[in-house]
């Protein structure tokens, strides 16, 4: 981000977030799953500042393990349009009056998570061979399930002491864009909290 978002007015935030929610269209157009992650965290140290850093860290971390798991030879630019894109930003807690059993996770860090929009590529077809699909289509997607099943299957290569849950919704309506950077849309976070991982 080349100007200093943190000023900018709500009406160029809004446009910015009009912006990402049609290049996840268009994404999703082409052939893209998407997802809407919800990245929870156990108890971090540290300043509100640096628990917003490790977050951060941690979705990078995620975004690296998931590329290696879709794409054979993620730096080949053969295999460059295989590469998950992540759209996100913190998520500052909103807290509401209802009664309701809050989970340890609802209120660890003050109630700040992480929220992404994955675009993937869809899985490979399972009956095909992987041979013959190179052969008719080109590189495809390593993966052989969709994403949530990969991470509910594969949960030990992302979780750790510091993330404890991501949670995953298929985007079916809309792109989710207005809701995953609905804080930096009205100001509450500058453009720093926004993250845009290919």
């Amino acid at each position: 981000m080349t100007q200093h978002q943190s000023f900018l007015h709500f009406k160029q935030r809004e446009q910015l977030v009009q912006a990402y929610s049609r290049l996840i269209r268009e994404m999703m157009d082409e052939g893209r799953d998407a997802y809407f992650l919800n990245f929870m965290f156990n108890q971090l140290p540290g300043s509100r500042q640096t628990q917003m850093g490790i977050m951060t860290q941690e979705v990078e971390r995620v975004h690296s393990i998931l590329t290696h798991h879709i794409v054979r030879r993620p730096k080949a630019e053969k295999w460059a349009h295989l590469r998950p894109i992540f759209i996100g930003s913190h998520d500052l807690p909103v807290f509401k009056w209802e009664r309701r059993e809050l989970h340890r996770l609802d209120v660890a860090n003050d109630g700040l998570h992480f929220n992404v929009i994955a675009l993937v590529p869809p899985p490979i077809d399972p009956v095909l061979p992987v041979e013959l699909q190179y052969r008719l289509w080109g590189p495809q997607s390593r993966l052989k399930v969709p994403l949530d099943l990969h991470f509910r299957e594969r949960s030990r290569f992302y979780l750790n002491d510091r993330l404890a849950r991501i949670h995953l919704t298929a985007v079916t309506r809309g792109t989710m864009a207005d809701y995953t950077l609905k804080n930096f849309k009205h100001g509450r976070l500058d453009g720093d909290s926004l993250l845009v991982l290919n």
